[in-house]
């Protein structure tokens, strides 16, 4: 089509009679309306027509000796699929039959013989603007339809039960194989998870075309579509993250084994030749030497946080929590911390306390803690001033404060100051130094152990660091409040334990040899286990029982059913469609049965 001088669309129309004189009548009225005409003086020279023209339309006589029109529609409907070519059937015949068995062939309009002028005009205006309006259409989809097909990740759309609806490029390129097309294939059968699963999980592992296994995270948006619900499922391939991440450890392995065993060796080195082991120093030795073990146990220091950083954000530091008592705690990293603070001219004070309520921790983290929220605020204090240290109880909380006299914390950073590298001044010429990792690993240990830390800061008038901790009540029960999980899944250990944190601390273990070896070191009150991948789900279940004690066991799994719980005597919490408040009372409700204390 083109545009014509009055705004019409001009089209390309075939016309097709076997009579000259009406087809050339015929032909120089469409010339003057602005269309470009193509003439054929028979049904088989229309056909023709149509495929080296590539007309808009067809004008076509139903009556011709070669072909008549109904069998040239008929052909025309097998011939042309791709597109919606319209044809207008001519007849001078009475009566309104053979327009109706036209129409019923496949005709889309009928003008009778002699053509009214205006009138075909008019139908023209109006095909003009329905394929018009159809040729925007094509290219939206051909637009749409490329941008799907280019986009990197597979999106699959899924009906209500889980059938395949589309898939772009991506998809078909990872999930379709020869034995089956990817449309109207059932999830389960394409991608080796059920619907249910792929609505409830942020990161699954999905089977690919080839039988190997992509770890995925999904984005699932719910649609509806002629009242029938449909889902969108954006695919990203974790592969390359997964790898990312294995290749961290690998370094970080690598770091602990070549940087910390000779840097042990170089600060013993020094503190031998301080100490004058290999002979007395030169008075100008002395300082250097000084200043080189300080700056080898900073650097051990950092080794250290980011080691624990990458422990932490793994899920792979088991925390020894017990019930026990703070005082001597707080004593001991008063001792430990009284050298640094006394080389930057800071004084510590533990301010006495008449209560010394049990709370749980872990006493070597619990001090590395401490440890951190000292050496933080000695480095902004000044010389001459006080960091002072004081315990509160307030409504089953214990809350141990770590006050000093800086310059106190900018509004504006205040919001970042627990976060992972953060540092309200973080140039070059900044006047402390650190990682910005040790705020960042205190709030990861203290939710570990069941804690809050908070910060309270006037700009000016220094600032102070709030740990609280539940109160233990011993007289409760003497175990620990905590859940030990055992599940095979990685991601499915860390979301449980994050939704489970504001309940209670969580430990994680892979299988029943791990669990045996954490229940070694303290009893569970509860254990949450998945059976997937554990082997026989019946025998997992019976080596449970003797590891629990006769405390409760709670499968959170979807390998398992009903009649199988049933048949091994043990509450069940399917996974997919359950969310974190669901798990939360679920575990809540187990623990108050051992009358278990949980976190407010």
């Amino acid at each position: 089509m083109q545009d014509s001088p009055n705004s019409t669309p001009a089209l390309r129309v075939v016309v097709a009679d076997d009579m000259a004189s009406s087809r050339q009548e015929l032909c120089h009225l469409l010339r003057d309306l602005g269309h470009e005409v193509f003439s054929a003086s028979g049904g088989a020279a229309a056909l023709e027509q149509v495929t080296t023209q590539n007309p808009d339309l067809i004008l076509l006589d139903l009556l011709m000796p070669d072909m008549n029109g109904l069998e040239v529609i008929q052909q025309l409907r097998n011939q042309v699929t791709q597109r919606w070519l319209p044809v207008i059937v001519t007849s001078a015949l009475d009566g309104d039959d053979h327009f109706i068995n036209a129409l019923e062939c496949g005709a889309d309009d009928y003008l009778t013989r002699p053509v009214n002028p205006g009138l075909l005009a008019a139908k023209l205006r109006h095909y003009a603007r329905v394929l018009t309006l159809q040729s925007d259409l094509a290219v939206l989809a051909r637009r749409q339809r490329d941008i799907h097909n280019n986009i990197l990740d597979a999106v699959i759309t899924l009906d209500g039960e889980g059938n395949i609806r589309e898939g772009n490029l991506a998809a078909q390129r990872i999930f379709r194989t020869n034995a089956i097309t990817l449309e109207g294939t059932h999830c389960e059968t394409a991608l080796g998870v059920p619907l249910a699963k792929l609505l409830a999980k942020r990161e699954i592992s999905l089977r690919k075309s080839d039988g190997t296994v992509l770890p995925a995270e999904l984005t699932v948006s719910a649609w509806t579509d002629a009242g029938s619900t449909r889902y969108t499922m954006v695919v990203h391939d974790l592969t390359e993250r997964r790898h990312v991440e294995r290749m961290k450890d690998e370094f970080l392995a690598t770091v602990s084994h070549e940087l910390r065993t000779p840097l042990t060796s170089v600060l013993g080195a020094l503190g031998l030749m301080a100490s004058g082991a290999a002979g007395a120093l030169p008075n100008a030795a002395l300082p250097l030497a000084e200043v080189a073990k300080r700056n080898g146990e900073r650097l051990s220091r950092l080794i250290d946080d980011i080691l624990d950083l990458t422990k932490l954000e793994g899920k792979q530091l088991l925390l020894q929590l017990r019930p026990m008592r703070l005082q001597q705690l707080l004593t001991e990293s008063i001792a430990a911390n009284q050298g640094y603070a006394e080389r930057a001219g800071v004084k510590l004070h533990l301010e006495s306390s008449t209560t010394d309520p049990l709370v749980q921790v872990d006493a070597d983290r619990f001090l590395q803690i401490m440890a951190n929220l000292l050496s933080n605020a000695i480095k902004h204090s000044r010389a001459g001033d006080a960091v002072r240290v004081s315990t509160e109880c307030r409504a089953q909380l214990l809350l141990i404060k770590v006050r000093d006299q800086g310059p106190g914390i900018d509004p504006k950073f205040r919001a970042r100051i627990f976060e992972k590298f953060s540092q309200a001044d973080s140039s070059d010429r900044r006047a402390q130094g650190g990682t910005g990792l040790g705020l960042y690993i205190t709030r990861m240990l203290a939710q570990r152990m069941g804690a809050r830390v908070a910060v309270d800061s006037v700009p000016g008038e220094g600032a102070v660091f709030i740990v609280e901790f539940p109160i233990f009540d011993a007289g409760t029960t003497a175990a620990s409040p905590w859940v030990l999980h055992i599940d095979s899944d990685v991601d499915a250990r860390a979301r449980a334990a994050e939704w489970l944190s504001a309940l209670c601390p969580v430990e994680g273990v892979a299988n029943l040899q791990q669990a045996q070896q954490a229940l070694m070191r303290r009893q569970a009150p509860l254990i949450l286990a998945d059976p997937q991948a554990q082997g026989p789900a019946e025998e997992f279940c019976n080596a449970l029982r003797p590891l629990a004690k006769g405390n409760p066991i709670l499968l959170y799994s979807d390998a398992v059913d009903d009649a199988f719980v049933a048949r091994v005597g043990l509450a069940w919490l399917p996974k997919s469609n359950t969310g974190q408040q669901a798990l939360l009372d679920a575990t809540r409700r187990a623990l108050l049965t051992i009358n278990q204390p949980c976190l407010p």
